[in-house]
């Protein structure tokens, strides 16, 4: 019997045109769906009775498997030098741990969002608006915080080069969520 040297599918590298393409069409990614499945009611769904624990555990979950996937493409798309890989690594898991604040922050506005996007009213709007307007802010600036960092331990052009990997990833898992939430009624 002949043996292959290659590596089967579940544990083969994923390109970044691959894990986008991916995305686009539609992988599971954020629990919207199950938000808006909960939200298809007559009423909007009183806080208590939508199910916070099975929602968080699928969050968490989706966070695992894309910070492995964005890993591996951030490997595959830098070529860091060994020394390079030491200081880089250490300084990207600092900024996953910051920006997944950030993610939580924006996981709670979308909750809220799903449970008055019904019945909003023109206050409710303008504050969920600036709430999303300032957490777009602390975004850029964790960027901004980290693209220094980075630059500290690698050079300038792989930073940005992260970033712009970031950037991509990030739009194309903004959109899947954008495409599942319903408009303000």
């Amino acid at each position: 019997m002949k043996t292959s040297n290659r590596p089967s599918p579940a544990t083969r590298p994923i390109s970044r045109s691959s894990f986008l393409r991916t995305l686009a069409l539609g992988a599971p990614f954020f629990p919207a769906t199950a938000l808006m499945a909960q939200t298809e009611q007559p009423a909007p769904a009183p806080a208590s009775s939508l199910d916070m624990g099975n929602l968080r555990a699928f969050v968490e979950l989706a966070r695992s498997d894309i910070r492995t996937q964005k890993a591996l493409i951030m490997a595959q798309n830098i070529d860091f030098t060994a020394d390079e890989a030491v200081e880089f690594w250490p300084v990207q898991r600092e900024y996953e741990l910051e920006l997944n604040k950030l993610l939580d922050r924006r996981y709670e506005l979308i909750l809220r969002y799903a449970r008055q996007y019904r019945t909003m009213t023109d206050k409710d709007a303008a504050q969920l608006a600036n709430d999303v307007f300032d957490l777009e802010c602390k975004r850029t600036s964790l960027k901004r915080k980290y693209f220094k960092k980075f630059s500290r331990v690698v050079p300038a052009l792989k930073a940005a080069r992260f970033f712009q990997i970031e950037n991509q990833l990030n739009m194309a898992l903004d959109l899947q969520v954008a495409a599942s939430l319903p408009l303000i009624k």
